[in-house]
């Protein structure tokens, strides 16, 4: 430790070996003095990671008791939202995919760069060297002794041999940048076909995990087909609506409670409620259903708004807070919910896939899902609800403007 702290080569007298001690045992000191602040704050870590396990452990129990309430027992529903889960898994699969081949894409395109620019410095020292060579060939192999012999002022011939010494030392130079550029070169070499192993590694597994996706929107369309033979009239869609309204009441209310034992991670976050009237849509496209909108022959008013979108369309957090809940629910499909605090709680439903867990905190505009037709849905695109204290809220003013073009949100 203490030879670490001199020159080498150099002897240590008295004095510095006590200075070395005393600054061992200052060190030491200061160790200690961080040592316990740290534990604290690997204390602090741990139990918050405790307490989203306890969470997302609770909020599974939850959505266990929700599905209790009658009708979610239905086997085809059963089997719907294995399914859908599945089909949202590998979509979230092959999406992280892509976004690795786009980075790996990129890395590929900057070492082409430096490797041509590379080859353009090797290219100007090699032509550097051959002028020097040249130079030194012309000018003969013997041109020190020939000056040595030569009967000129000495003075003349001194400055000349530190000349020719110079110019040698100069071409020594370049010879070695040649070789390391030489080198750097197979080191962009070797970088880049290990990035084209990566790119043919990925494509590999998006060509397995499309195939298995495919095997499963073939078993949706099925079970699809199954549940529209199983409706029996309107009546059963006025049942069906009203308990999943009973569903969702009910999930608000205990996600309400339970996050209330994980405080939030960005206390300086903006209000919802001060981005009234200023908030993005949450995904492009066209409503086609608005809030209030007759369902089931007019008995009952839609508590959100449909938008529909292409498939797989990015959806964005439309402010900062907490996921509350992800996961599939009868009537929803995969739906996310958000907490943005103060009693504000944003619902994102009938995903193609999710991108978060429960616990994550997410910020303003960032991807969360992908929009689809889960839930046993025809259409594509995402229904949105906005609530408070978990009442239904007519969303409209809150946003600028209409969503975005349908193209923006193809990907």
């Amino acid at each position: 430790m203490a030879d670490s702290c001199w020159p080498t080569g150099r002897s240590h007298s008295g004095t510095q070996l006590l200075l070395s001690y005393l600054l061992m045992t200052h060190l030491l000191i200061i160790a200690g003095m961080f040592l316990p602040g740290a534990a604290v704050a690997a204390d602090e870590v741990t139990q918050q990671a405790e307490k989203l396990q306890q969470l997302r452990k609770q909020i599974s129990s939850i959505k266990q008791e929700i599905d209790s309430i009658r009708g979610q027992s239905n086997d085809l529903q059963k089997s719907l939202e294995k399914t859908e889960k599945e089909i949202g898994a590998i979509s979230a699969e092959l999406h992280q995919l892509q976004k690795q081949a786009q980075e790996t894409t990129r890395n590929i395109a900057a070492l082409n760069e430096q490797r041509a620019a590379e080859r353009e410095t090797l290219a100007r020292l090699r032509a550097t060297l051959v002028k020097d060579m040249q130079s030194g060939y012309a000018t003969g192999r013997q041109q020190r002794i020939k000056l040595l012999l030569n009967q000129q002022d000495p003075a003349t011939v001194s400055r000349m041999l530190i000349y020719h010494g110079y110019l040698s030392q100069a071409r020594a130079g370049r010879m070695h940048e040649v070789r390391e550029s030489v080198a750097h070169i197979n080191e962009l070499e070797a970088a880049l076909l290990e990035q084209q192993a990566t790119i043919a590694d990925n494509r590999q597994q998006q060509a397995e995990r499309s195939e298995r996706l495919s095997a499963q929107q073939a078993e949706r369309k099925a079970l699809l087909a199954s549940l529209k033979g199983d409706l029996q009239s309107r009546s059963s869609e006025l049942t069906n609506l009203q308990e999943d309204e009973q569903r969702v009441q009910a999930l608000l209310q205990s996600l309400q409670q339970a996050l209330r034992t994980v405080p939030p991670e960005d206390a300086g976050a903006v209000s919802l409620r001060k981005l009234k009237g200023q908030l993005q849509w949450p995904v492009a496209g066209r409503i086609t259903r608005r809030y209030g909108a007759s369902q089931a022959s007019g008995e009952l008013k839609s508590s959100g708004i449909f938008i529909a979108s292409a498939a797989g369309a990015d959806v964005h957090a439309i402010s900062s807070g907490r996921v509350a809940f992800a996961d599939w629910l009868r009537g929803f499909g995969l739906l996310l919910i958000i907490d943005h605090g103060e009693g504000y709680m944003s619902l994102y439903g009938q995903n193609r896939s999710l991108y978060k867990q429960v616990g994550a905190w997410v910020n303003r505009g960032e991807v969360v899902a992908a929009a689809g037709n889960s839930g046993g849905q025809l259409r594509d695109g995402l229904y949105l609800e906005l609530r408070k204290n978990g009442k239904p809220f007519n969303p409209t003013s809150w946003f600028k403007g209409q969503p975005a073009a349908l193209q923006a949100g193809k990907r």
